[in-house]
């Protein structure tokens, strides 16, 4: 068995009476394995669902709902051995066979929830149940109503030919999606330049790329490669090819796929009775509303504006200086190849940050050991790598048993895959493999109930060790690790009762607020010292100048990158309320330059490798700024307390907002661990753009 497994009986006599619960994940599977796991999985769902409708007599909790609720328990670890490995395994066979069995899966899913015979037995259930006067547990209370929404939202409420229409449309567009994120993750594009074309990078980062022949080195679009040509490639042409490359990603492969999606989802949405997917999308969601939304944006974007504006102008007249330096034209523009160059060469020149000095004080290792230190300490946790697991996919991973600190209480496993490889994941994401949750579902909460463990995987793509250097870390990249790892803790912490609501099962526009606010400790003194040092020596942290050069840098150009994700988000929406068929690309380069005020200077339709509107979060991309308003306020009680560490504030976030999952809605759980209304002025605060 796979290192869960192999890593409990590592864990100690007590320990393996408390990891007894059942763990059935095999991330190594054949493709021919994939395939057979695959059509059990369908073949143990449907007698389930069989057996569920088949009740005779009167519907209880125990023979209608608790069948169900098992069903979701037990079909998660062994849905992530056939799903997962697409985006991770070395072997395209493998992969090739987890994506057929993701697609195969999903569309058997939109069968199973279209079945009126158990939607007609929960509501009977239900029915019986109100009518009776019989109490559930807030959980299976919340867990009965969900069921029966989904079924609805579902079309159950439909005539058999609209029901029928319904499921070929989800179908249609699952079938769509899984494509589209495998042509990304497959994509191989890259150019070959010299080192006269990478003027401004620096030895090592040539010296480590592919082999082109003739002094040539590929730079390809993985963030290893293309983020720091961005960012330092003083010649234009270098960073233009570059940028003409990623805009034009997927796009031959990728735009119809698109285009088609969201022409079915606007023909779903209709067909339920929505007057368009946003709005169908948002229904669940904490906005409620597309209104809600646009009043954020309403309210964001005219304190956003001026600051970009100056930002801009000021960029301008970096760009012009540096071309005059250089004797080279200045065409009176900020290109899309040119905003992350004169970015960087911005802080570098106002407040003497170099990237590459600065990534020397970020070991991977040691930002690893400072971050570990931190969520422990937080979060009243202790984490132990498991030595020599059994059959990792790949020998970079690495595995990692999590107990509670004060109890000893087991809790799971997490896996880190860090490093970029042909076919993986090519962003950085959590995957929940394995749901925490009791064991057995209840009417009623059950003191001490046994619970199957937390399994959870990050991915990244950090540029990986060579002989002579570890593997170091932008700053930027220190974020990234700090927010993704907050998705592990908040799948390894949760106590939901139920898999449906495990760890990260909360409303999409909440669900990036606990990793959000976790990123902050990367922009205070204290943390950045604990978790940097250089990588010849480790004793020394990061220098008092540079590091307060870095923090007085925190919101430089502020307002431009809050307006890139603006423009993200009202990309989403407004492809996902259009009335009749979109011109993607039109629309990227139309509010690229009206929201972003950066040109799409390259032509293409970036939609194209736009991984999140095909994978969960159509119609939901301004989460990442709706879910920022509350981290910045949940940090702000960290603030005031004066103890950025403080394990009693830990305690409180740990259980206010990790432990209930999607038990609770998000804002009521703001509101719980802030023990007041919410403050959206601490966004803007945090963002630079009001005063203390």
């Amino acid at each position: 068995r796979l290192a869960p497994c192999s890593a409990a009986k590592c864990e100690g006599s007590e320990d393996n009476k408390m990891c007894t619960r059942e763990n059935r994940l095999n991330l190594n599977l054949s493709a021919e394995e994939i395939k057979a796991l695959t059509d059990e999985i369908i073949v143990k769902m449907t007698k389930v669902g069989d057996e569920v409708a088949a009740v005779q007599g009167p519907r209880t909790f125990e023979n209608t709902i608790v069948p169900l609720a098992r069903m979701d328990r037990e079909m998660s670890p062994l849905i992530s051995n056939c799903d997962f490995p697409m985006n991770v395994s070395t072997s395209e066979e493998v992969r090739n066979a987890s994506s057929d069995s993701s697609d195969k899966l999903r569309k058997f899913s939109v069968d199973f929830g279209m079945r009126e015979d158990i939607y007609e037995a929960v509501k009977a259930f239900e029915e019986q149940r109100k009518a009776d006067n019989v109490q559930l547990g807030p959980e299976a209370e919340r867990y009965v109503a969900r069921t029966l929404r989904d079924f609805k939202r579902n079309g159950l409420h439909l005539d058999k030919a609209a029901r029928d229409k319904v499921t070929e449309l989800q179908k249609k567009i699952s079938e769509r999606e899984i494509l589209f994120q495998k042509n990304i993750n497959e994509d191989k594009s890259k150019l070959a330049f010299s080192k006269e074309d990478l003027e401004g990078l620096s030895d090592d980062f040539f010296n480590g790329l592919e082999d082109a022949g003739e002094g040539k080195k590929y730079v390809t679009l993985k963030y290893p490669d293309i983020l720091p040509v961005m960012q330092k490639a003083k010649r234009e042409e270098t960073r233009k090819a570059m940028d003409h490359l990623r805009s034009h990603q997927c796009e031959e492969s990728n735009v119809p796929l698109l285009e088609d999606t969201v022409a079915l989802r606007e023909e779903l949405a209709g067909l339920l009775g929505y007057e368009s997917h946003a709005d169908y999308t948002l229904e669940i969601r904490m906005s409620k509303a597309t209104a809600a939304v646009d009043d954020m944006y309403d309210k964001l974007c005219p304190r956003l504006v001026p600051f970009a504006n100056k930002e801009l102008a000021r960029l301008l007249q970096l760009k012009e200086e540096e071309k005059k330096e250089r004797g080279e034209p200045f065409d009176n523009k900020i290109n899309s190849w040119d905003f992350m160059y004169y970015h960087t060469l911005l802080k570098q020149k106002e407040y003497t940050i170099d990237e590459d000095v600065v990534k020397e004080y970020f070991p991977l290792d040691t930002v690893k050991r400072g971050l570990e230190r931190a969520y422990q300490q937080i979060l009243g946790l202790i984490f132990t790598k498991v030595e020599e697991p059994e059959e990792l996919w790949h020998p970079d991973v690495e595995c990692y048993s999590v107990h509670d600190a004060a109890t000893q209480e087991f809790l799971g496993f997490y896996y880190l895959d860090l490093y970029p490889r042909e076919g993986k994941y090519d962003h950085a994401a959590v995957s929940g493999l394995q749901c925490a949750c009791d064991m057995e579902p209840t009417a009623q909460p059950v003191e001490g109930a046994t619970r199957q463990c937390s399994v959870a995987c990050m991915m990244a793509n950090f540029t990986k060790p060579t002989a002579t250097k570890p593997s170091l870390l932008q700053h930027s990249e220190v974020v990234t690790f700090f927010h993704e790892f907050g998705h592990v803790m908040h799948q390894l912490c949760t106590k939901a009762r139920f898999a449906q609501f495990a760890g990260t099962a909360t409303e999409r526009d909440f669900v990036e607020a606990p990793s959000q606010m976790l990123e902050n400790w990367c922009w205070e003194e204290q943390p950045l010292k604990n978790m940097s040092g250089h990588y010849q020596d480790a004793g020394k942290v990061l220098p008092e100048e540079l590091l307060k050069n870095m923090l007085a840098a925190k919101n430089l150009n502020s307002g431009l990158l809050n307006l890139r994700q603006v423009f993200f988000g009202k990309y989403d929406l407004t492809i996902h309320r259009a009335k009749g068929r979109v011109d993607t690309g039109a629309e990227w380069s139309r509010l690229r330059e009206s929201v972003s005020l950066i040109p799409n200077s390259s032509g293409g339709n970036g939609a194209a490798a736009f991984g999140h509107i095909m994978g969960g979060y159509d119609a939901g991309y301004y989460g990442y700024l709706w879910s920022e308003v509350f981290s910045a306020d949940m940090f702000s009680i960290f603030k005031e307390s004066g103890d950025l560490y403080s394990p009693v504030v830990g305690a409180r976030y740990r259980t206010c907002i990790l432990e209930p999952g999607g038990s609770r809605d998000g804002d009521e759980m703001v509101t719980s661990f802030l023990g007041r209304p919410l403050n959206p002025d601490a966004f803007l605060l945090t963002n630079g753009l009001i005063s203390a």
